[in-house]
């Protein structure tokens, strides 16, 4: 027994003797993950892909391409904070172009989403002015044309036969002037009280035929948008029968960002395009800008009025909205130069050949792919036109901690 513990004791050593041969764990292992970068450290990094970062050479393991080595810190001495170094070779694999900040006449353009409405001035609401029982409709469904003075509903009163009745008798009486004032105040009642028009009661003077059912007429020209009653109803005073609209004409109600809201003044023309014609514009011109603004939103309401003489454009639409303020001169910088990474937008400057630097700006519009600079760049300047956010990337990565820039407003 004392021999085979012997055996197995010895058999044990030499397997522990050939792993410690084989993988030596008194060497370090290689450092595979991110160094720990402090100022002057050595480090390597991609420069299309700056988040890789390794304290040994090798290849980016996501384009394959070299990594470049790096002193953390290094080229900060005598320049702006977050001032970044970009080699020529660096340069043309990240791609980074620069364009010279100028001066161009721009016409900013405003768009909004829309939505298109019935023009309030061209909407009536017939209301039955007297209690009373529906003998007929001639309109009898919503969306029908009808024409102004076109008989909508022929309706039962004996409120109105009254009236009538006492409308024939003041016509028959004397002509002093009491049986004047009499039938004028009669001609008053059937007129202003229970709707009648003036050719409905001089029919009935000529006539002097009291009759049992009144004709109520379309007081516009439009379209039959809603119909609550039908033949045989008993309604009373002040039900609301028919609502009508005028589409010939239309308004278009549009969202105007709180800060473009400077940009849009009354009379303006505009141009309306609507998902169901494509690649269709419609001209509409602008009538009031709302005097409230949307808190939700941070909006204003404008109101335009757009012509519909073939009736294609429809409410509740949704629309879109562009209108062009006149042209000024303004200092531009193309849209991609601006990065906003923070709180304010930043513009990388070439403050020297191969060395950008982050500027704050304060922007205006954008047009056609330039954007206007209203502060913190001046003409001739150079700017990162392409690349931007590899520079910021580097600049984030080279800036050592506590001491970072201070352009990206973080």
């Amino acid at each position: 027994m004392k021999n085979i513990r012997i055996v197995l004791a010895g058999a044990a050593l030499t397997v522990c003797v050939i792993l410690a041969v084989v993988f030596r764990p008194w060497e370090s292992a290689p450092s595979t993950g991110r160094p720990a970068l402090i100022q002057g450290a050595v480090y390597y990094t991609c420069p299309m892909h700056p988040s890789v970062v390794s304290s040994h050479p090798g290849a980016c393991p996501v384009c394959g391409m070299a990594l470049v080595r790096k002193v953390y810190g290094e080229g900060g001495t005598g320049e702006a904070p977050g001032t970044v170094s970009v080699s020529a070779a660096q340069r043309v694999a990240a791609n980074i172009t620069t364009a010279e900040v100028r001066q161009a006449q721009i016409a900013p353009a405003v768009a909004a989403p829309a939505v298109i409405a019935v023009a309030e001035p061209r909407r009536s609401v017939v209301a039955v002015r007297v209690r009373g029982r529906i003998v007929r409709l001639f309109v009898d469904r919503t969306g029908a044309h009808v024409r102004k003075g076109e008989p909508l509903l022929s309706l039962y009163s004996p409120d109105v036969a009254s009236a009538e009745e006492e409308f024939v008798v003041a016509r028959s009486g004397g002509a002093d002037s009491a049986g004047g004032a009499f039938l004028q105040a009669a001609r008053r009642r059937l007129r202003e009280r229970f709707g009648l028009t003036d050719g409905q009661i001089d029919l009935l003077r000529d006539e002097r035929d009291v009759r049992a059912e009144v004709d109520y007429l379309s007081p516009i020209a439009g379209t039959v948008l809603k119909k609550t009653v039908v033949e045989g109803e008993y309604v009373d005073e002040g039900m609301a029968l028919f609502e009508l609209a005028d589409l010939s004409r239309l308004w278009v109600i549009a969202s105007v960002p709180e800060k473009e809201i400077a940009a849009v003044h009354a009379g303006e023309r505009a141009e309306i395009s609507v998902g169901a014609f494509p690649g269709e514009k419609f001209g509409a011109r602008v009538v009031l800008l709302e005097p409230v603004l949307d808190q939700e939103s941070r909006s204003v309401r404008v109101r335009m009025e757009i012509p519909n003489p073939a009736g294609r454009l429809r409410p509740n639409m949704f629309a879109r909205v562009e209108m062009r303020a006149g042209s000024r001169r303004a200092l531009v910088v193309p849209a991609d130069a601006v990065l906003h990474t923070g709180k304010n937008p930043v513009v990388w400057v070439e403050s020297a050949p191969g060395m950008f630097s982050p500027r704050e700006v304060e922007t205006g519009s954008t047009v056609a792919g330039e954007t206007e600079i209203l502060a913190g760049l001046a003409a001739g300047e150079m700017v990162a036109a392409t690349g931007g956010f590899l520079i910021d990337s580097e600049s984030r990565l080279e800036t050592p901690a506590g001491n970072g820039h201070t352009g990206h407003g973080m």
